[in-house]
């Protein structure tokens, strides 16, 4: 078989092309286990208007990330804030109300986390820090 080395050249750059090169990209690490996170995060106008991670960890922090992320994309950083104050609030057991619980979306899925107090903090690691960018 014959292979065209201008062919491959051609190939092999056009997909280099496509490789994304994120800039604004953060690192988070849990003080309490394993749960680790590189976070990208594009900002226009003060709105979150694309994200992108790469993460491992427990279900709780993954899950919790993901759903916070979709969640906040298209949000302003003030938005951002209240939603990761409310979910603070909801993780800990504070009284919400209907109509704050509902904003949660499915965030709500956390509601019994508290009972692993180790916990608490893996579901809380990508919002915390997202807020404070």
């Amino acid at each position: 078989m014959h292979f065209n080395p201008n062919d491959a050249r051609e190939i092999i750059m056009s997909n280099y092309k496509k490789a994304k090169e994120h800039k604004n990209v953060f690192h988070f690490v849990s003080e309490t286990c394993s749960d680790d996170i590189f976070l990208y995060a594009k900002f226009e106008n003060d709105v979150l208007v694309d994200y992108d991670y790469t993460a491992k960890g427990c279900s709780v922090f993954l899950s919790a990330t993901e759903i916070f992320l979709n969640l906040v994309k298209n949000k302003t950083r003030n938005q951002i804030k209240e939603l990761y104050a409310l979910f603070d609030q909801f993780i800990n057991q504070e009284n919400l109300t209907e109509e704050q619980v509902k904003s949660l979306g499915d965030l709500w899925v956390f509601f019994n986390v508290k009972t692993h107090l180790n916990r608490v903090a893996c579901a809380l690691l990508t919002p915390k820090n997202l807020e404070k960018l």
